[in-house]
């Protein structure tokens, strides 16, 4: 350590006006400085996540008391050390100027020795950064043993590289004749126009439509967005609400009069504009709003002679590469002080990237790892009946399906319950609601899919205060697939539809939500002149009596037989007229 050096260490981030300024100030001098090292962003992080992040601050001072050197570290429960901002920043590092780096990374690394700490995992930090090589010095003197590997390669945009027409300012950007297209068609709601809100004030009343929006585009891709987390929103909250002070938060939105159609939270720092969440309406996705949106915000730092990059940070989109001119790389530091450890991190990653060279290669790890979790999940329940079960069914298999038609009043149902119909705004709620419940995130991303058929309209039965408490769709029954038989089935007549993948999330069975939503659901459909049905499996007992309490009556039984791969379905589906329908009605 060198001895001129006097290094402090907080378990967490004050909230000192004297040391935002001095850790802005040392943010803003090191070589290509980042909003991700300022304090703002640190003392966001230590907001929205001190439940799990413990943090680590390291602060560095020279022989005149002025703050040289700050690591934004944390720890974690399992007792590994990383940047506190790992998980939020695109690029994270050790900030001092660069004479004094090789000093501040050797002090912070006796220092978690001293602490115990024997893993320290450094994600996102620039390949180009100082910090590299003093790692690689610093480590082996401190006990540990150093690897480090690519990340991401980070897209930028270098305006001063755009190509342009000789006599004009304005860059000659990819897609041109598109994204005017696109723009005019978009603009039929209202004149296409760019707002950036930064300040506080303006953006507070619009963050949680973002996050809303952002949340139903991944569902509508079949993803989980990291913003259905109610740490993550408050990160976003915080985050704006501190970079709006030294305005470096940028909310963007491209509307068409009073309609966003594509939105971008990002950040413009130093020389900089950060592309950094972006997001946009799924109902707008064949007119790429979201390029739209980029290549105006690119059109607009090209005419703003204090910046010089559009970083378009972490990700390897497609959409990306029609822009860059330039990359910057980020390395995955492991400091580990077990060669045992060391080794097998340095293992993994070798035999990772050879599997990934070959996609076939790839396909069948992915594969292999799948089926091991699902052998893994059954053995804790059992490995040898399941397997059994598995055996048995392959030989033989015999299922039955009971098939009820509506014709009851419907459960009294109570005036705090309503039927909600599901949109992407609506599985993005319900996704907030329960993002650490996977078999309903697993229904909400099928949910996502069965909305972009169009071919079956959803239902969610919720509470008064929103909240979601059974889903139910509807269907045309002819010709409705139904796996449990392996087959499509016929109606009894035109004018029938099916209830079916209903689905109460696990904290709110046992309240009869089921038998309520598909009673109110069936309500619905009767007063519209069609015939409700639903079905279950005859061995489901609490199934058939939710169906059975909530006004449905058994009609026919069909059951699917099958030995050693041939199959049979026996039972028919009865043919009743038309004019049935208002004789059920008549006799609720």
């Amino acid at each position: 350590m060198n001895p001129t050096l006097r290094l402090v260490l907080l378990n967490e981030i004050p909230e000192d006006a004297t040391l935002r300024l001095r850790w802005d100030a040392l943010a803003s001098s090191v070589p290509r400085p980042q909003v991700f090292y300022t304090y703002e962003w640190a003392l966001a992080v230590q907001r929205a996540y001190g439940a799990v992040l413990h943090p680590l601050i390291f602060l560095a001072y020279d022989e005149s008391e002025s703050l040289c050197g700050v690591a934004a570290l944390a720890r974690n429960e399992e007792g590994k050390a990383s940047f506190l901002c790992a998980t939020t920043g695109d690029y994270c590092d050790f900030l001092s100027l660069p004479e004094h780096r090789g000093a501040v990374v050797s002090a912070v690394l006796s220092e978690l020795r001293k602490q115990g700490i024997d893993d320290v995992v450094l994600t996102n930090l620039p390949g180009d950064s100082e910090t590299v090589a003093a790692l690689r010095q610093a480590s082996p003197q401190n006990g540990y043993r150093y690897f480090a590997r690519t990340a991401y390669v980070c897209a930028q945009v270098v305006l001063a590289k755009l190509p342009r027409k000789p006599g004009q300012s304005k860059p000659q950007l990819p897609r041109r004749k598109m994204v005017r297209h696109s723009m005019n068609a978009m603009s039929r709601g209202g004149e296409i126009r760019i707002d950036h809100a930064t300040s506080w004030d303006e953006v507070q009343p619009i963050l949680a439509q973002f996050a809303e929006t952002h949340v139903g585009r991944f569902l509508h891709t079949g993803r989980i967005s990291n913003l259905a987390r109610s740490e993550r929103r408050l990160f976003l909250q915080e985050l704006a609400r501190l970079l709006s002070e030294s305005g470096w938060l940028v909310l963007s939105r491209m509307m068409s009069g009073s309609h966003a159609c594509a939105w971008h939270y990002g950040f413009r720092f130093q020389d900089t504009w950060f592309w950094y969440q972006p997001t946009f309406d799924s109902d707008l996705e064949k007119y790429s709003p979201g390029f739209c949106l980029l290549t105006k915000l690119i059109e607009e730092a090209a005419g703003d002679s204090g910046l010089k990059i559009v970083d378009l940070g972490l990700g390897a989109e497609e959409y990306k590469d029609r822009f860059v001119n330039e990359t910057r790389e980020t390395v995955y530091v492991t400091l580990c002080s077990s060669a045992v450890r060391h080794y097998r991190e340095i293992v993994r990653y070798r035999a990772s990237t050879l599997v990934k060279m070959n996609p076939n290669t790839e396909a069948a790890a992915r594969w292999l790892v799948k089926s091991f979790s699902r052998v893994r999940a059954h053995a804790s329940a059992g490995a040898i009946g399941w397997g059994i079960g598995k055996l048995r069914e392959a030989i033989w298999l015999k299922t039955g399906v009971f098939f009820y038609e509506f014709t009851g009043t419907p459960i009294g149902n109570s005036s705090a319950s309503q039927l909600r119909p599901l949109d992407l705004k609506a599985l993005a709620d319900a996704t907030s609601q329960y993002v650490d419940d996977q078999p309903t995130l697993d229904y909400l991303l099928r949910a996502a899919a069965r909305l972009r058929n169009g071919t079956s309209g959803g239902f969610a039965l919720t509470d008064s205060e929103g909240r979601f408490l059974h889903f139910v769709w509807a269907t045309a029954f002819d010709g409705f697939y139904l796996s449990e038989l392996n087959a499509k089935v016929d109606a009894p007549s035109p004018e029938c539809v099916m209830l079916f993948d209903c689905w109460t999330p696990a904290r709110q069975r046992g309240h009869g939500y089921y038998g309520r939503a598909i009673s109110m659901m069936a309500e619905v459909i009767r007063d519209k002149g069609k015939r409700p049905w639903i079905f279950s499996a005859r061995t489901n007992i609490a199934s058939v009596r939710g169906i059975e309490k909530a006004g449905f009556e058994k009609r026919y039984l069909l059951t699917r037989q099958r030995l050693l791969g041939l199959q049979r379905i026996k039972g028919k589906t009865p043919v009743t007229e038309v004019t049935s329908v208002e004789e059920v009605s008549a006799r609720a």
